[in-house]
């Protein structure tokens, strides 16, 4: 997938326009999540189809605003790995998962994550997700 294909993907996962977003992947796409990488005794999450991560995102997006910011960007016909900044600014109170504290109305979480895509057929097959450090809520570059 080249760069300027995945940043339009981003651009439509920033705004949220979900039909867009899943246009992109496999019909049977797996997403698989750091959950229980702080917590071992949770249960790993993974969604399987499109359907599941509308839900899930249309869900999380109930609460907070969620922005993506590309920084490096490998890529060939069978994998993509980036790197992502992923800034969440609550409107609404959200509770904690395994995967992240609590958020209140008005908070902002700040991070970098690690992510591995699997093409196939120039569709998204597999994602992983690596959290990989949390910054500064100072540092946030999204103002809404």
């Amino acid at each position: 997938m080249k760069k300027e294909d995945f940043l339009r993907y981003v651009d439509h996962f920033n705004n949220k326009r979900y039909d867009d977003i899943v246009s992109y992947f496999a019909s049977d796409i797996t997403v698989e999540y750091y959950d229980n990488a702080l917590d071992p005794t949770s249960p790993a999450r993974t969604l399987h189809g499109p359907q599941a991560f509308i839900e899930n995102y249309k869900k999380l997006h109930e609460n907070v605003v969620e922005v993506l910011e590309v920084r490096d960007y490998i890529s060939d016909d069978e994998y993509l790995f980036v790197e992502l900044w992923t800034e969440f600014h609550a409107f609404n109170d959200m509770e904690a998962s395994p995967a992240r504290p609590a958020l209140r109305k008005g908070e902002t979480m700040i991070m970098t994550n690690f992510i591995l895509y699997n093409l196939e057929g120039g569709k998204m097959k597999r994602i992983r997700i690596a959290h990989w450090r949390n910054h500064s809520p100072e540092e946030a570059k999204y103002k809404g």
